[in-house]
């Protein structure tokens, strides 16, 4: 168990179910608003956040953003209750690697430690693009 999730969600059972699905295959850290979890990463490494964008410190169409702002190198995966697809698509442009709706995706713990896995793998591979990327800009030889 060596990857750390970070939960973000501020209903307490929610988060406190979601904290026992994944608890067996993660190192889980919980906590109900951004400021927290905020506060939390300068502490602690996470390979992945659990984010509910419908916190009461933070507006739902900014919060993706401002958590990808804070903590680059995280993969974002949302779980809400939104099922707007103008919404989903906002958080997957602000960087989430993964967007699943609460009631529906969230059942199965195979389906969302699934989920997590697949966000961590791809968020890798974003971030060696993007190193390679910047190689190429500074004309460095690959």
């Amino acid at each position: 168990m060596n990857s750390s999730v970070l939960i973000v969600e501020d209903d307490n059972l929610y988060r406190k179910e979601l904290e026992k699905r994944l608890g067996s295959r993660y190192f889980v850290h919980a906590v109900d608003t951004l400021s927290e979890a905020i506060k939390v990463f300068a502490t602690v490494a996470f390979n992945a956040v659990l984010l509910d964008i419908g916190l009461p410190d933070t507006h739902t169409d900014d919060t993706v953003a401002r958590m990808k702002k804070e903590y680059p190198d995280c993969a974002i995966v949302v779980l809400s209750g939104y099922e707007d697809p103008e919404r989903i698509k906002r958080c997957i442009r602000d960087s989430a690697s993964s967007y699943l709706i609460k009631g529906r995706d969230d059942k199965d713990p195979e389906m969302l430690s699934a989920a997590i896995g697949k966000a961590m793998v791809n968020n890798e591979k974003n971030h060696k693009i993007d190193q390679v990327k910047k190689l190429i800009e500074n004309g460095t030889e690959i």
